[in-house]
């Protein structure tokens, strides 16, 4: 199949996506779109990109985000993505709220200046909230907050949480030291135990309200710049566990910086920024 392929390119925090509009009903086939990101998203002989969204209809909202991955695997959310969409959402419609379908469920954001902030969702840390994407053995009810995982002869202790996302996060003294990629891909290789991929994030308390953390992202197979439901995992993980003190907490990723704020109810909400980089059209045979 032949693509007359325009598109807008669109940042946050450094992490990237090719966005895809199909609101006039002009839909891309799924296995296409799989297709397209696997070509796309190349940095070397295409646009180069850690994903990309396509944006259709739905009923209800303003409209639903389809994130196909560099592996040309569907996301379920995408933190960084969705305040992208909203900022593309926002201007086309002139509006400062969006409401926008993932396969995580609705998502509210609301745009402020330059900054978006996104209604996450629950942080689920039970067993049940992570069927499909660990295969131990266990109780629906089992807390997944203390679990140990393998990178070859490496234990890595921590928390394994759904942010929208499946998210492992280990507590460490010395961010700069570790080989993500490598650790990443050794744990991804366990198809075994984690058959569609687990994200995994490092994290270094670094003040009373801050943490700094790197993390590999499944279906990109590499540590990306930023991962918003990463950075919402990690700072839920350093509320719930006390490394941090109640309240905001701001998260330094490689590309800037998100604030997460967590209610008495466990219900996380993720403030950053969101940039149109550039616009283009390109002929892609799939």
């Amino acid at each position: 199949m032949k693509y007359d392929f325009r598109f807008v390119k669109y940042q946050g925090c450094g992490n990237d996506f090719i966005i895809k509009d199909e609101l006039d009903g002009h839909r891309t086939p799924d296995r296409d779109r799989s297709a397209l990101a696997r070509k796309l998203c190349d940095r070397h002989f295409k646009v180069g990109a850690d994903g990309v969204i396509f944006l259709e209809r739905a009923k209800g909202v303003d409209g639903s985000m389809r994130l196909f991955e560099p592996a040309g695997n569907e996301a379920d959310m995408c933190g960084n993505g969705i305040r992208c969409i909203a900022s593309y959402l926002t201007g086309k419609l002139g509006k400062l709220e969006v409401d926008v379908l993932t396969r995580d469920g609705v998502k509210h954001i609301v745009r402020r200046g330059d900054s978006y902030t996104v209604e996450m969702g629950l942080i689920r840390t039970k067993r049940k909230d992570l069927k499909g994407y660990i295969s131990d053995n266990g109780k629906a009810s089992d807390s997944m907050m203390d679990i140990e995982i393998r990178a070859g002869r490496r234990a890595l202790q921590g928390s394994l949480v759904n942010s929208g996302e499946p998210h492992f996060v280990s507590k460490t003294n010395n961010l700069a030291s570790l080989d993500v990629k490598d650790i990443g891909d050794t744990v991804n290789g366990d198809h075994k135990r984690f058959p569609k991929g687990v994200n995994l994030n490092f994290a270094q308390v670094i003040g009373s309200h801050r943490i700094s953390i790197r993390t590999y992202e499944r279906g990109v197979y590499d540590e990306t710049l930023a991962c918003g439901t990463g950075a919402t995992a990690s700072a839920a993980v350093a509320l719930m566990l006390g490394w941090v003190k109640p309240g905001q907490v701001e998260v330094k990723v490689r590309g800037g910086t998100l604030a997460i704020k967590v209610d008495k109810d466990g219900r996380a909400f993720m403030t950053g920024p969101a940039e149109a980089e550039f616009e283009g059209a390109l002929k892609v045979i799939v």
